[in-house]
């Protein structure tokens, strides 16, 4: 036959899934090689950039709001990236599973967890500047550093909790047919409602509610200060591009696992095809943070001129409250 068949469990994105589809080898390289590049950049660049926003934010800059938001959001992809050479690895073994069961629950755990944390943190950037925009005045009473640790730990307590079934219900499990093992929890068919369900409950609190919430923020946010006045500020432009990677990187993640469980049996092969691309992509989001940190400042031609701590330094520096005061000494002026 020119077609193999490919068992529908792509371990290193969370999900699971237990029947088979028809891909032709011509295609499943093509994926296994163009994601195995992804993957090699995406750690390369992830791995020390996101070191070094944490060594800078945690570090060597006094402690604000902001540098707690890009904190945690570095860290998160940072473990996201650490856990790249684990999937590399299956990938290369043809989606065998060599790490036993205690890595299967603990793997994708993280991967899926530093999704639920990056978008919570996301929606906890966007609801801090929808208050000092449109509540200055409550802001610049209650914004401390406190309530930013605070929330950040709901956040990944949140993260983990939404998790866990993930890490609950995974095994391992032997294919005698081929000699290969996978990490899976589909094994009937109330394992695999359950799986349905986790996919849905990851797209409605992993991506569809934020990004309700972080437009709306930002659309509110927009409006009261006038486009201009929004696109100029520094600390703006830098969080809306964080937000904007972040969903351009998981939105095919997320519609491709919807499509391949709830689409007709052509969609759903075609978007099992580009599965493994849709995965990297999501991946990529990881390492994109730190990139953007240095692009999104002010002129790039005084920025060259900058170490790299400076670049930093400018990326994370609290404009926020500055923007607020002058939000309401307009406001003021105009009563």
């Amino acid at each position: 036959m020119n077609e193999s068949y490919y068992n529908k469990d792509m371990n290193s994105s969370g999900f699971d899934f237990s029947e088979t589809f028809s891909v032709s080898p011509e295609v499943r390289n093509s994926m296994r090689v163009i994601s195995l590049i992804v993957y090699s950049l995406t750690f390369l660049l992830g791995v020390p950039g996101n070191i070094f926003v944490v060594y800078i934010a945690g570090v060597k800059m006094k402690r604000t709001v902001n540098t707690i938001w890009f904190l945690n959001l570095a860290t998160a992809d940072l473990l996201c990236c650490l856990s790249i050479p684990f999937s590399m690895v299956q990938i290369l073994l043809d989606h065998h599973w060599p790490y036993g069961s205690v890595m299967c629950k603990i793997i994708p755990l993280v991967i899926v967890s530093n999704m639920f944390a990056s978008v919570f943190t996301l929606n906890l950037i966007s609801l801090d500047r929808f208050t000092q925009v449109i509540t200055p005045v409550w802001a610049q009473n209650h914004r401390n550093l406190f309530l930013a640790r605070l929330f950040c730990v709901v956040a990944w307590v949140l993260a983990l909790v939404l998790s866990l079934p993930l890490m609950i219900l995974r095994h391992t499990f032997t294919d005698e047919y081929s000699n290969t093992t996978h990490c899976t929890i589909v094994a009937d068919e109330e394992d695999e409602s359950i799986s349905g369900l986790l996919i849905i409950i990851r797209f409605v609190f992993g991506f569809l509610i934020p990004l309700i919430c972080i437009t709306s923020c930002y659309g509110i946010i927009a409006r009261k200060l006038g486009r201009s006045h929004f696109r100029s500020g520094r600390v703006f432009r830098i969080m809306l591009a964080v937000i904007v990677a972040f969903f351009l990187c998981w939105l095919p993640y997320h519609m491709v696992y919807l499509i391949i469980w709830y689409g007709e049996t052509s969609s759903a092969l075609a978007a099992f095809a580009v599965g493994p691309l849709a995965i990297s992509l999501a991946y990529i989001n990881s390492c994109l943070n730190p990139i953007l940190y240095v692009f999104m400042g002010q002129d790039f031609k005084n920025r060259v001129k900058l170490s790299l701590r400076r670049v930093f330094e400018r990326a994370f520096s609290e404009e926020g409250t500055q923007m607020s005061q002058s939000t309401q000494s307009q406001q003021m002026h105009s009563v």
